[in-house]
């Protein structure tokens, strides 16, 4: 059987106030003509269909339309990564579901599904989406209480309940697949993920995964083979998102499995080109002139002793169709004092940044070091930025508990009095909760 990797789409996402439509509209062509010449068996797209929980409606039609012509080449599979919603796939999935025979489904929670006439024997994949670290205990064990390990632990038994799962689906002689979406220790992030999602606390491994013939991994926007000794790659995002990936090449991931694994890449067409430029006026002037950086994005950091006025308009009348994402005048006679940062150009840390808000630049009841059980809650929050929902801070139960007072306050007050008082009732349906 063959099959057609891809993931990290991004649609809806911008590169400053420019939108990117034109570049995925290109790349999505690019990759539907990969799709028709190599006419695979299956196609699964790795997470991050979109760029937001609510992505633009261009955008949602673009994903949507996509889609649909790739399920008429292969039936198609698309796990929601961390910047999709949930709520969205599940509507989606639905409305897919409607097609008889079915060649469309949306993902969101592990499980595997399973294929006949795909290849001469069964075919299982084996389907993780993005799992927030506040999330996994509910999906490592059946009971969240009995839960012990950290968040690379509690992903490896959910891989080997599914890899298990659909290896007893397929038995011993069928095609088990995996796919997922999440940063694996020792992959190589690009400079434009967000640190949220692939520090170390969303590190996860590969142990485990060698049971599956082919791992189709999203979350990662650098294409790149998985580390260790399972068999799969990384497919990359669909473009260059931004100035962190400009030099990197976009592929669709192209898998042939028969007598062995045969993985191979097709590159896909990168968008409008990401110009980076350092110097000096009559320096840009000479490489935009003409209209030498029409239909590209420009970063420029433009030297100068004095201020050069109305730089964008020049930039303009040399290129007129250049897209400027950001254009500075770094002026000799005017200095600015330089805002202080992490050493060797290193991203600092939020909590950090916290931690020297509160005691820096907080207000004046505030200004002073958090105590360890408000830093406990901040990291609570910041693991579960992932997630559509976010942490609960015991809000749920607290909740449940109000319902429950009023439930008997209102008891006690109606026509069907049992003789106990009001302060008789309120305990008991607060410890009745708790049975």
């Amino acid at each position: 059987m063959k099959l057609l990797h891809t993931a990290d789409w991004h649609l809806g996402a911008k590169l400053g106030r420019h939108d990117r439509m034109e570049d995925h509209q290109a790349a999505l062509r690019a990759l539907l003509d990969v799709a028709a010449s190599e006419r695979p068996d299956l196609i699964v797209h790795a997470g991050d269909l979109f760029d937001a929980y609510r992505p633009p409606y261009p955008a949602l039609r673009l994903g949507v339309t996509a889609l649909q012509r790739l399920a008429k080449i292969a039936p198609t599979v698309v796990i929601s990564g961390n910047h999709d919603s949930g709520a969205l796939f599940d509507v989606l999935d639905d409305m897919a579901g409607m097609a008889s025979p079915r060649r469309l489904w949306f993902v969101t929670t592990p499980r595997v599904l399973e294929f006949d006439g795909l290849a001469e024997v069964p075919v299982a994949l084996a389907c993780v989406p993005f799992i927030p670290p506040g999330a996994i205990t509910d999906y490592a064990t059946g009971d969240a209480s009995r839960f012990e390990g950290d968040y690379a632990d509690g992903i490896r038994k959910l891989n080997d309940h599914v890899i298990g799962g659909a290896r007893e689906a397929v038995g011993p002689h069928g095609i088990v697949l995996y796919m997922a979406h999440l940063h694996v220790d020792g992959a190589r992030p690009g400079n434009s993920e967000r640190r949220f999602t692939v520090g170390e606390d969303h590190a996860t491994h590969t142990k485990g995964l060698h049971r599956a013939l082919y791992c189709a991994f999203g979350h990662i926007h650098d294409p790149q083979q998985l580390p260790g000794s399972a068999r799969g790659r990384y497919a990359g995002s669909l473009i260059p998102l931004d100035y962190g990936e400009s030099c990197r090449s976009k592929h669709a991931v192209v898998v042939a499995i028969g007598a062995d694994v045969q993985v191979g890449e097709r590159e896909l067409p990168p968008g409008r080109p990401l110009e980076s430029f350092k110097g000096t006026f009559h320096e840009l002037e000479a490489k935009a002139a003409n209209g030498a950086l029409d239909g590209c994005f420009l970063k420029a950091v433009v030297k100068s002793d004095d201020p050069i006025p109305d730089l964008a308009d020049r930039v303009a009348e040399w290129s007129p169709q250049c897209a400027i994402f950001n254009l500075v005048n770094d002026v000799a006679n005017r200095p600015v004092k330089a805002i202080s940062g992490a050493e060797d150009g290193e991203e600092t840390s939020v909590e950090d940044l916290f931690i020297e808000w509160r005691s820096t630049a907080a207000t004046a009841k505030a200004k002073k070091a958090p105590q360890e059980a408000v830093l406990a809650l901040f990291r609570e929050a910041v693991a579960g930025s992932g997630d559509e929902e976010g942490p609960d801070f015991g809000w749920t139960e607290l909740t449940m508990r109000a319902e429950g007072v009023l439930a008997a306050l209102r008891e006690g007050s109606g026509g069907h009095r049992t003789g106990r008082s009001t302060h008789d009732q309120v305990p008991t349906a607060i410890g009745a909760e708790h049975d």
